[in-house]
């Protein structure tokens, strides 16, 4: 117990936690507790900024910002509040992609949704871990348009989700595959709306924000739970508005990246 990170900021922080959820009960929306939560440390003299503001740096560039919950003594303790039946592993993978980011000595993970609080500590050992990126190129078939294409797409939206991993908005990682598009020298451009024809009529102008590579390959770039059919219908359908063959779907809301490529 002694070589715990932290270990009397941490009780005392559990302690507010602790406070917290027998006094207010759970499944409440989440920002109660983030109020409350601060209100508990201020009483015991912690430091605390809630919602801090990072920039998501992208080999060097912006690609965008991101909030954490509660930011602890100038980055002692990273806090991250659930309300959830359980604190799952996609909950501490993206709090791990949080320490990576900001530095932070710990996280505690808070999860308000259960009869009794749950919380999961995570210290930052990943500041001392180097791990290169590698990459297998994918077997194509004979009939696969744009082999060498698809697998450049590929490489670099692997290389994404394994720099920032999973956490963030469907923005930062738009902005960071383009950013790594640049980097590999492939062309690019980013379509935020359409026209919808019926019958050589349009229709309305709708969102797309999706990205024409090289003018041959379609590629959205999102972060949801899970994809559906109704997903690879849309993208279809803007293949066909934008002259398209092949498309490209990447889901980096999980621990692994999902790649699916749409004909």
């Amino acid at each position: 117990m002694s070589n715990l990170i932290h270990k009397e900021l941490s009780y005392i922080v559990r302690g507010v936690l602790i406070d917290v959820h027998n006094k207010l009960g759970p499944r409440l929306p989440e920002k109660f507790y983030q109020q409350a939560v601060t209100h508990g440390l201020r009483e015991r003299g912690i430091t605390s900024e809630s919602e801090k503001q990072f920039d998501v740096l992208y080999r060097e560039k912006l690609a965008g910002l991101f909030y954490v919950d509660h930011w602890l003594e100038g980055g002692k303790i990273l806090l991250e509040f659930k309300v959830a039946p359980y604190i799952m592993p996609i909950h501490q993978a993206q709090t791990i992609s949080y320490l990576k980011l900001t530095n932070a000595d710990l996280a505690i993970i808070a999860n308000f949704g259960t009869h009794s609080l749950q919380d999961k500590r995570l210290p930052n050992f990943i500041r001392d871990k180097k791990v290169d990126f590698q990459w297998q190129p994918k077997t194509r078939t004979e009939n696969t348009l744009y082999p060498a294409l698809l697998d450049s797409i590929f490489e670099a939206l692997y290389r994404v989700h394994f720099v920032l991993g999973p956490g963030f908005i469907h923005r930062v990682y738009r902005d960071a595959v383009m950013i790594e598009l640049w980097s590999q020298g492939m062309g690019y451009e980013y379509i935020r709306k359409i026209q919808v024809y019926y019958n050589n009529h349009c229709v309305g102008l709708q969102k797309a924000q999706v990205i024409r590579v090289e003018n041959k390959i379609l590629l959205g770039v999102f972060a949801v739970e899970s994809m559906d059919k109704v997903m690879g219908m849309v993208m279809k359908a803007r293949m066909r508005h934008l002259g398209m063959r092949v498309g490209v779907l990447a889901n980096f809301y999980g621990e692994r990246l999902v790649v699916e490529t749409v004909v």
